[in-house]
């Protein structure tokens, strides 16, 4: 990407400010999520290199369960003009994700939801289902996996999550691919922010997906 501002960063396509930027510390100063929302996750990545060798339709409707900063969904309404709605159980995670839509001349809807509050009606609303590090605690395996259901009954074509390969997220895949037909797959893609001096590290972690995926090429 060319043009970047001072104390910006690129990946994936997506403008990113780093941590010196002076609105980044701003919001930073107003708002201190209770939560995991203070940081961009590397399973975030994952999904976002996934999605490039597999591209969204344009103009779906995608949820980003957990949003966090938002980084996923941002990259799905820039990248392929999904119309996105975002939801997280901190509402102080919101200005990350407005911050980051902003820099990246996206609108992203927010709705401060936990993962029970997020209703058939709202999933039924959207097409494609992502999240990135949201099952990190074994108590979270059953109240994901209720999400997902719910997801699948609603008509939800498509669910894609992302993990580094926490117990209680490969507890969840494994029961999804036992009982509700989803792949559970190994992945790995390139670190993509550090200016490493020599060769890029590998982040290494696990897709979940459900519904009408195409067969996945080769991480």
């Amino acid at each position: 990407m060319t043009g970047l501002a001072p104390h910006e960063r690129e990946a994936f396509g997506l403008r990113l400010p780093s941590a010196t930027h002076p609105e980044l510390r701003r919001v930073k100063g107003l708002n201190s999520p209770r939560q995991q929302g203070h940081k961009a996750w590397n399973a975030g990545w994952l999904l976002m290199d996934f999605l490039q060798r597999h591209p969204l339709a344009p103009q779906s409707r995608v949820l980003d369960v957990g949003c966090g900063w938002g980084l996923g969904g941002i990259f799905c309404a820039r990248t392929f003009a999904a119309r996105v709605t975002a939801t997280d159980i901190d509402p102080l995670v919101f200005p990350f994700v407005d911050l980051h839509a902003q820099l990246n001349g996206v609108d992203i809807a927010t709705q401060p939801l936990d993962f029970s509050r997020v209703d058939r009606a709202l999933l039924a609303a959207h097409d494609i289902v992502i999240g990135a590090d949201i099952c990190f605690r074994q108590n979270m395996v059953q109240i994901v996996l209720q999400l997902v259901e719910r997801a699948l009954g609603a008509g939800v074509k498509q669910l894609l999550l992302a993990d580094p390969g926490r117990p209680s997220f490969l507890a969840l895949g494994r029961h999804c691919a036992e009982h509700l037909g989803a792949s559970l797959l190994a992945w790995t893609t390139t670190e993509p922010l550090i200016a490493w001096t020599g060769q890029r590290p590998t982040i290494r972690g696990y897709l979940l997906l459900l519904g009408s995926w195409p067969t996945p090429s080769p991480a």
